[in-house]
């Protein structure tokens, strides 16, 4: 299977999303909206692709957006899959993967921790190394590095 006939397995079973094939080879794009998120990693996972390589979150502070990129890997077809979706950073939530994919654990608590992403059905998103953490997730474009630096740097030369 190459990467035309993964796309166009996709486009059958459907119809609303956006499938690009990049310049890079063996890499297929799909843009979907939240609520298909999981029904796509279904089916993506039934169609041998297996292995979850990673989640990450982009910021997209202009647009009121975040956008979560999985990366899905299929070894029998050597084709690596970037799902894409958009979701609000009002109230970001997006349904925790955990269900198809053990490692999502890990990839959602670092974006709720990072980015304050709550994936709902994860039963442990306490965070990696931010314990007390309060205010705004520091990967966020809205958090000021500066000032947090000199609130805490400053309280400790008192």
């Amino acid at each position: 299977m190459n990467e035309e006939s993964v796309a166009s397995l996709i486009k059958d079973k459907f119809s609303n999303i956006e499938v690009q094939i990049p310049a890079q080879p063996r890499r297929v794009h799909i843009k979907v909206d939240k609520s298909d998120i999981d029904k796509i990693a279904v089916f993506l996972k039934e169609h041998n692709f297996s292995h979850l390589s990673f989640i990450t979150c982009v910021d997209w502070i202009d647009d009121g957006k975040f956008e979560l990129v999985y990366g899905i890997w299929s070894y029998e077809y050597n084709i690596h899959i970037l799902l894409k979706t958009m979701i609000s950073r009002e109230n970001p939530q997006q349904k925790s993967l955990m269900f198809l994919w053990d490692q999502a654990i890990t990839y959602e608590r670092d974006i709720h921790e990072m980015f304050g992403v709550v994936f709902t059905g994860n039963p442990n998103l306490t965070p990696f190394i931010l314990e007390n953490w309060e205010g705004i997730p520091p990967m966020r474009k809205d958090f000021d590095s500066r000032k947090y630096s000199q609130m805490i740097f400053d309280s400790e030369a008192d």
